[in-house]
């Protein structure tokens, strides 16, 4: 995949990208926010370190629960797939005091969950009230 970065890379100018309107985390954990983004850094994650290297899921679910300390984690589906890796990624983090799966499961058994999932038509209904 190197090569093909470095072939995306110069065929795909740092000129032709863009700041974020709303703040994105990228695969290691590091925000990209409209006034702080770099054509050129964006280009070469995007290009080539999202092309060759993992993407650490916990990592962005970490910073996202640490750096911006939301009221609830909204899953977009299909379904509810990526749940249990949220709750992965926030018990791991030690997130609220979360140590294990039987905290996570009290916490999402409350009448507002923490992690809503669209797939779930119950849970949809608390998002949008219908």
């Amino acid at each position: 995949m190197q090569q093909a970065a470095a072939e995306a890379q110069q065929n795909w100018p740092a000129s032709l990208f863009k700041a974020p309107h709303t703040p994105l985390i990228d695969g290691r954990g590091q925000i990209w926010s409209r006034s702080v983004a770099d054509q050129q850094a964006l280009q070469r994650y995007t290009l080539g370190h999202q092309v060759t290297q993992t993407y650490d899921f916990t990592q962005a679910i970490t910073t996202a629960l640490k750096e911006f300390a939301p009221d609830h984690i909204i899953l977009l589906g299909p379904g509810s797939g990526l749940g249990g890796a949220v709750a992965q990624a926030m018990i791991a983090s030690g997130w609220q005091d979360l140590r294990d799966k039987d905290d996570f499961s009290a916490r999402q058994s409350q009448p507002l969950p923490y992690v809503l999932s669209m797939g779930m038509p119950e849970q949809r209904a608390l998002v949008t009230g219908r």
